[in-house]
């Protein structure tokens, strides 16, 4: 197990630093997107994107997951790879065969509320390279090529944000120039993760293990068995997460229009690029707990969750809290007046990514057990009180609702995940050694902590008068005062993160430069 760990911690800093690169990709999205395309189109494009992305997920109904299991346990056969993508091309088939049903017209307005159908095809195309891109990209980490896969993305994430800004820059951004740019982006970073997947391959095995992607019957009979096994108790769970995602949206779009619809779009864009620091571990640990429980290291995988749950809550804290708390500000910076009420949504949404860490790493316990029923029963849980809570937010008071539009479904997305959530890791504690109810405790306590920094930080710079709520350099001023007052909180408190003072202490010496022994001398001297 320690052998493994200094791999472990490299290959996470690659993923964060290639994560920390492709935040300036969803800030200047977000920061020009919604001022060059107008609340009503953003609305449009976020509703026909996230549709067709629900649909891959539903199609991918948790084999993209049993893939990376097994290919992390057999990397020498391409037969996985092989059979894998032949499960891909009918996701991209039957994407856009549902696209073309869209241009019916009765169907597209149905199931598209006031939503041009020719969004349909794009959105399709769009969604289903974004699916691929994540499917590439873990079976580098499957095989153990997570440093030049995320080089990779990390030179093309830059490149993308330059295309992006030259066309806002030039005035030429539109709906049709930007699904362009998504897809040369998308395309190079799948092409970039396949070279290396390859290059990989080859690199290990040689001449003796060429990388062949042909596939016989029987081969393909046993991988569809293997599959099917796996996947088929997922099939009602995939189908109700798709349902429960798509239904809410929809709701949204036919009870409030494309506006609200635009609002939370925003506040889903501002979490997204909170956990973009917290999602580079997640699959590193799903690897980890898939060969332990291979191995049937059942206290490995509960060290694994013990060591990392808390930290990466800690990470996705210092993120969501300054977000919620300065969200005035980040709806000024991205958005601009027109998006002035998607405050309120953003500061909910800002909590989101605190627990989709747990979310994920709970969900690897089940998946590297292979217990996907547990998955399937838990999400059916969640349809019955998730469904109730999305009405009773969402629907008219003639229809015995609160009609809140974005508020509501962001309420209704926070609350209900930590329900889900903590259900989950309650289930998973019955699997793997760790204290349940000290990570539950540890949410509250965390969480109040750097709200009341973030709270205390944001009043201090208004009180200095460095500018209203609104302003950039107050704003930038209050982040680098609430990192200080994070960072000294952590060095007082190492339980903040999960820590013990012991690793705290070694962390910083590791950090401090050292002194050769008996001179006295720096290691340069």
């Amino acid at each position: 197990m320690q052998s493994s760990t200094p791999t472990l911690a490299r290959r996470y800093l690659y993923k964060l630093l290639a994560n920390v690169a492709s935040v300036p990709v969803y800030l200047v999205m977000e920061a020009i997107l919604p001022r060059a395309l107008g609340p009503q189109m953003y609305g449009n494009y976020s509703f026909a994107t996230n549709l067709f992305q629900q649909l891959s997920g539903f199609l991918d109904m948790g084999t993209s997951t049993c893939f990376y299991n097994a290919l992390s346990r057999r990397q020498h056969e391409t037969g996985l790879i092989a059979f894998y993508l032949r499960v891909s091309l009918l996701v991209a088939c039957i994407s856009l065969g549902v696209a073309w049903l869209m241009q019916i017209p009765p169907v597209g307005g149905l199931l598209m509320p006031d939503v041009p159908g020719w969004l349909a095809p794009l959105a399709a195309v769009w969604a289903f390279l974004t699916w691929w891109g994540r499917v590439l990209r873990s079976m580098n980490d499957a095989v153990g090529a997570t440093v030049p896969s995320e080089m990779s993305r990390t030179v093309i994430a830059l490149l993308a944000v330059l295309a992006l800004a030259s066309l806002y820059w030039l005035d030429i951004l539109n709906i049709y120039s930007l699904f362009g740019q998504q897809y040369a982006m998308l395309a190079a970073t799948a092409l970039g993760y396949w070279i290396v997947s390859k290059n990989a391959w080859e690199a290990r095995f040689g001449q003796d293990g060429r990388f062949s992607l042909r596939l016989d019957g029987k081969q393909a009979r046993r991988y569809a068995g293997e599959f099917f096994a796996y996947s088929h108790p997922l099939f009602v769970q995939a189908l109700l997460t798709f349902a429960m995602l798509s239904v809410e949206r929809w709701l949204l779009q036919w009870f409030d229009g494309s506006t609200q619809q635009a609002y939370y779009a925003l506040a889903q864009k501002v979490c997204i690029a909170c956990f973009l620091f917290v999602s580079a571990m997640t699959p590193l640990i799903m690897r980890e707990f898939s060969i332990a429980w291979g191995n049937k290291d059942m206290e490995g995988m509960g060290r694994l969750m013990q060591r990392f749950a808390p930290l990466l809550y800690a990470v996705a804290a210092y993120f969501s809290c300054f977000s919620a708390v300065e969200a005035g500000a980040l709806v000024s910076l991205f958005g601009g007046e027109e998006f002035a009420p998607a405050v309120l949504p953003v500061q909910i949404m800002a909590l989101y990514p605190l627990h989709q860490a747990y979310l994920q790493l709970a969900s690897s316990v089940f998946h590297a057990a292979g217990h996907t029923r547990t998955t399937r029963n838990i999400t059916m849980l969640d349809a019955v009180y998730g469904f109730a809570a999305v009405w009773l937010l969402l629907a008219p008071e003639e229809y015995f609702g609160l009609h809140l539009g974005a508020v509501g479904l962001a309420c209704k997305t926070v609350g209900v995940q930590f329900v889900t959530v903590n259900i989950q890791l309650y289930m998973a504690s019955r699997l793997i050694p760790f204290s349940w109810l000290r990570n539950l405790a540890h949410q509250f306590w965390c969480l109040a902590v750097l709200l009341g920094l973030a709270f205390g930080c944001h009043e201090l710079t208004l009180l200095l008068g460095l500018g209203d709520a609104t302003s950039l350099p107050r704003f930038l001023c209050s982040g680098v005062l609430y990192t200080l007052a994070a960072g000294l909180a952590l060095f007082l408190l190492p339980a903040l993160a999960g820590l013990q003072r012991a690793e705290l202490t070694a962390f910083i010496a590791r950090l401090l430069p050292r002194r050769q022994a008996g001179t006295g001398q720096g290691p340069d001297a």
